[in-house]
């Protein structure tokens, strides 16, 4: 085999020998990964996206009466005369006070004309067209707070007015013997 040897293989040392196979070998799997690319790789190292199971819904259907209950009439009137009585409670606090809160101010009127709107809904034409004035009234004092949370003391006053008009009118005109006629 030593036949088989170039000439210059004598003057290389058996160091030089393994650095140059190790420097081949080296460059024979450079090659290789350049070549096929390093997707499989790359595919072990990167997040893989977790999909969720979407539940099934489950609904029970109920016969419901046409007609609302008492009870549930009764309810959001309890609701809405809550919420304007927490609402008139946060207005009359200075603001500098540190009991004053803009947030509490926006979820009680908010509540309230939810709840004005689930009553509105209890009632027939006539009821509804009873109400609306008072509706409009709660939608356009809402609309003003969240239009200008931080209000001069003055304004705060003009709706504390109006607040606690649309509470006399709502109290006298829809308790439940009243609004009763109203209701399909």
């Amino acid at each position: 085999m030593a036949f088989l040897k170039p000439k210059w293989y004598n003057f290389i040392s058996r160091k030089a020998e393994l650095t140059m196979r190790k420097i081949l070998i080296l460059l024979l799997a450079g090659i290789i990964f350049s070549t096929s690319g390093c997707y499989s790789l790359r595919k072990k190292f990167i997040r893989k996206k977790k999909y969720q199971k979407e539940e099934p819904v489950y609904i029970n259907f109920k016969n419901y009466p046409e007609k609302p209950s008492r009870d549930a009439y009764i309810d959001y009137f309890i609701f809405v005369k809550g919420w304007i009585d927490d609402l008139t409670e946060s207005l009359r606090i200075e603001r500098l006070n540190t009991g004053y809160n803009s947030k509490r101010e926006k979820r009680a009127i908010n509540g309230a004309v939810m709840n004005l709107e689930q009553i509105i809904s209890f009632f027939n034409q006539d009821g509804k067209e009873k109400i609306y004035p008072l509706y409009v009234d709660l939608v356009k004092v809402r609309d003003a707070m969240e239009k200008d949370p931080n209000m001069s003391p003055a304004r705060r006053s003009l709706m504390l007015q109006r607040i606690e008009h649309f509470r006399r009118a709502f109290e006298a005109e829809f308790k439940y013997s009243e609004a009763q006629k109203w209701m399909d």
